[in-house]
């Protein structure tokens, strides 16, 4: 076993608890993002002094393994952990060597605390600065102990509110959510605790990596030492070999293993080990549709326009329906208040306090894995305001008369629709967004651009078979598989349009449509079943899309709505 080397600066894994520029004005290190399924392993590979584990991932990638620390441990590397999940992991690797720093990691490392909700946090992506969107349960506890120890609440006060944020689903933990849904008996010492809160909250996991920055920099200002050696043996497994040759490396150090199974695994080395981004998504596709070169935007594709027609020439939506063809529609909106009134201050004056469900997009593309949770409006107009996080987050096609009614009063159902049955209406609002490629099985789409424009890209029912659709039993057999960020040339034969504000664009069913917005944009879109059933296509495609509504119904759905029963979302 070789010495680390101390030329090698120590390696840190850190997010949303600490900025990484404040955390090196404490500690000169090799800082990376929050650490997941072999992020630990790789950084150990290359002999760093120390590491340090204080953010992580979790629930939409594989977090990071207890083995992989062991490695690094068996290797003779110093890891400590403290704050988020680094508290996590080296409360339960302790006995093994990993260092637990700060409050957290003491009161896991006891058994005071349990749940691994008590340090997740939701937070903005990388490319704003891993922002908290949320308060961790920790910072909850130590803040209200803190303001018990002021006697700015009584115990009981400060219990009932540890008790309601613990039952408050993680994402949705906030003080203003806290306290604006405590009794109104309890109504005095909020009202103190809100003026005490801004100067007088605890931000422990932020203490607590600060506390793990400070004592790495003090062991290594003493030189480091030589390596450790570990008490026990680091026993090399099948699942951990996976690991390892999955990673493109031979075992190494401690770890060698068999010889002979590592020369196996790497011949039958499975595809998707190489073709797995950290969110889930392929970046290296069986399918040479998805693998062609890249190009800057989906409409980018060489297609023909969508018809223009005026408002006033449609009589009803018979004679809209009747050409079976998209058709942009020019002065639809004419007379809607929606067209002075919708901006960022008026969506936060008229509905900032509703929660609204909106989508996170971690990988930063809308290709990719995404999540869903439930904000604020103001606050996700904050998200939407601010430089280089809007691009992975979206309020798509929120239901606008059931959640957000007090816009209805901004709009009147655009003429052509007249004769119409009854109408759906969904509200989007985001900033360079990208709809990925999917069709309407069931219902006909009038797209109503309110704000800024839309570029869309539409393929007619005869095309679907060059579009990669997800299999008829899928929930989502209505989406094509093909990223089209990747795609310089498309098949068959598509039509494509900018919708912008004032214009509306008619989708018939099975139309498959991609669309992008650019800037900040806002939109509505009335759905409607046919009026009559020469819309209809194939016998067999509509087969295909009554056998996936099966499976959505009877399977998807249930499982859908018992998850958001269980976490607080429905």
């Amino acid at each position: 076993m070789g010495r680390v080397s101390a030329r090698r600066p120590p390696v840190v894994f850190l997010g949303p608890t600490l900025p990484v520029e404040e955390a090196a004005r404490i500690l000169p290190a090799d800082y990376r993002p929050p650490a997941e399924l072999g992020s630990v392993y790789r950084a150990a590979r290359e002999r760093p002094s120390a590491i340090g584990i204080v953010d992580g991932y979790f629930e939409r990638v594989p977090a990071v393994w207890h083995k992989e620390i062991l490695y690094a441990l068996s290797l003779g590397i110093r890891v400590y952990g403290a704050a988020s999940m680094g508290a996590l992991r080296a409360a339960e690797l302790a006995a093994f060597g990993m260092i637990p720093v700060g409050e957290v990691a003491e009161q896991y490392r006891l058994g005071l605390l349990t749940d691994d909700d008590e340090v997740a946090v939701l937070h903005a992506p990388a490319q704003g600065g891993y922002r908290p969107m949320s308060e961790p349960m920790v910072n909850i506890r130590a803040t209200l102990a803190a303001a018990v120890r002021e006697e700015i609440l009584d115990a009981d006060a400060a219990a009932a509110l540890v008790a309601r944020a613990k039952d408050m689903y993680y994402p949705d933990r906030d003080w203003a959510a806290l306290l604006d849904h405590a009794a109104d008996s309890e109504a005095a010492h909020l009202d103190r605790l809100r003026v005490w809160l801004p100067g007088g909250a605890l931000d422990q996991k932020r203490l607590d990596a600060e506390r793990l920055l400070a004592e790495m920099g003090r062991w290594l200002e003493t030189g480091a030492g030589p390596p450790s050696t570990p008490a026990w043996p680091f026993e090399q497994t099948e699942n951990w070999g996976e690991l390892v040759v999955g990673d493109g490396h031979p075992p190494s150090g401690a770890a060698h293993g068999d010889r002979r199974t590592a020369g196996r695994r790497r011949g039958r080395r499975r595809k998707e080990s190489r073709a797995v981004n950290g969110d889930g998504r392929q970046t290296i596709s069986e399918r040479p549709e998805e693998s062609l070169p890249s190009r800057p935007a989906g409409t980018a594709i060489r297609a023909a326009e969508v018809p223009r027609r005026q408002a006033a020439d449609i009589g009803d939506v018979r004679e809209l329906e009747r050409a079976r063809r998209p058709v942009l529609i020019e002065g639809a909106l004419d007379g809607w208040p929606a067209l002075e009134r919708w901006n960022p201050g008026y969506f936060r004056e008229k509905v900032g306090a509703t929660r609204v469900p909106v989508e996170l997009y971690p990988s930063g593309s809308y290709y990719g894995s995404w999540v869903q949770s439930s904000l604020r409006m103001d606050r996700y107009l904050d998200l939407l305001t601010s430089p280089g996080e809007a691009e992975r987050c979206y309020l798509a096609q929120a239901p606008l008369l059931d959640l957000l009614p007090e816009l209805a009063e901004d709009l009147t159902v655009p003429g052509c629709l007249s004769g119409a049955p009854e109408l759906g209406l969904a509200f989007f609002l985001g900033r360079d967004t990208v709809t990925a490629l999917h069709y309407h099985s069931s219902e006909q789409a009038l797209l109503c651009q309110v704000s800024g424009a839309k570029d869309v890209l539409l393929y007619p029912p005869e095309d679907h078979r060059y579009l990669n659709f997800h299999p008829w039993y899928s929930y989502r057999f209505n989406f094509s598989r093909i990223d089209f960020s990747t795609v310089s040339e498309g098949p068959g034969s598509p039509l494509r349009c900018t919708v912008r504000a004032g214009e509306a664009l008619y989708i018939p069913l099975y139309w498959g449509h991609l669309v992008e917005g650019h800037g900040t944009t806002s939109s509505v879109t009335f759905f409607w079943q046919p009026t009559t059933g020469r819309t209809r296509p194939s016998p067999g495609m509509r087969l295909r899309s009554a056998l996936g509504g099966v499976v959505r119904r009877r399977f998807v759905s249930p499982f859908g709505e018992a998850f958001n029963r269980r976490f607080g979302l429905g």
